[in-house]
C-alpha cells in the first residue's frame, strides 16, 4: 500500500463562499509522484507534466488534479461525498501502485486542440443556439473542456457530419 494516511479539507470556491459546489483537497503523508505515470496510463485525456509532477483529468463530471503530496477533486456536492470520493481515489492510487508491474506507464499528455483549429471545424453560423455569443466563443469553451461538440445544434446535422468527425479526431 502506497498511501496509508491522509487528511481531507473540503472548501467552497474562494470567489463564492455560498456555492453549492465544493472542492476536496486530500493532503498525503507520502509522495505519490512515482505512481502518476501509471495513473496517467489509466485515465482518458490526462494532462501530465512529469517534471513537476502533476496529472489533471476530468472524469464523471469532476476534475481531478494529482501532485506529489496532494490530490484535489472539484465539483462535489457535500462533505459526505468528498469523504467518499477521497477514499475512492486513494484506493485507486493504491490499487494502481500494486498493479504497476502490469501497467505500462505513460509520460504523454493530452494536448487540447487550439481554439482556431476548433473554430475552423465549426459551422461558423454564430447562431448562439449553443449558449455562447459566437462560434469563436464556443470554440474557446471546447478548447478548455467547458463544452462538448454536441452542444452545437448546427454541428449535429447531416451537413456537418464531416466537421463533427474531424472534431472527434482531434480529441473532442
Amino acid at each position: 500500500m502506497l498511501i496509508d494516511a491522509y487528511e481531507i479539507c473540503v472548501s467552497t470556491p474562494a470567489c463564492d463562499l455560498e456555492s453549492p459546489v465544493h472542492m476536496a483537497r486530500v493532503t498525503l503523508k507520502i509522495g505519490i509522484g512515482k505512481v502518476l505515470p501509471y495513473i496517467n496510463a489509466t485515465v482518458d485525456r490526462g494532462e501530465f507534466v512529469p517534471g513537476i509532477p502533476v496529472l489533471v483529468w476530468k472524469e464523471g463530471g469532476r476534475k481531478y488534479a494529482m501532485r506529489d503530496r496532494e490530490i484535489a477533486i472539484s465539483n462535489i456536492a457535500d462533505r459526505d461525498e468528498a469523504g467518499e470520493l477521497a477514499r475512492e481515489i486513494v484506493d485507486r492510487v493504491n490499487a494502481t501502485w500494486e498493479e504497476r508491474d502490469k501497467i505500462k506507464p505513460s509520460y504523454s499528455s493530452f494536448e487540447r486542440p487550439k481554439v482556431l483549429d476548433i473554430f475552423r471545424l465549426l459551422p461558423r453560423t454564430n447562431c448562439k443556439e449553443c449558449g455562447a455569443m459566437s462560434c469563436m466563443a464556443f470554440a474557446a469553451m471546447l478548447s478548455k473542456g467547458q463544452a462538448e461538440p454536441q452542444g452545437c445544434p448546427p454541428l449535429n446535422t447531416a451537413d456537418c457530419a464531416d466537421k463533427l468527425a474531424s472534431l472527434r479526431e482531434i480529441g473532442l
